[in-house]
């Protein structure tokens, strides 16, 4: 057996807290899946994606 041991697994960085944008989107989305409305819930979709690549 070696003299040292191999270090402990390292856990993940914790995930940051989505901002107020972002919370935004994915309750308009859930609100429009909940009511059934697809288009609603594609342009969501879209609106998040737009989102994530200009502001994070």
């Amino acid at each position: 057996m070696p003299a040292s041991a191999p270090p402990p697994p390292q856990l993940p960085p914790p995930v940051p807290l989505p901002c107020a944008e972002c919370r935004r989107i994915k309750d308009a989305f859930h609100a429009a899946t909940r009511e059934g409305d697809r288009t609603a819930a594609q342009g969501w979709i879209v609106a998040m994606g737009r989102h994530q690549r200009w502001m994070h």
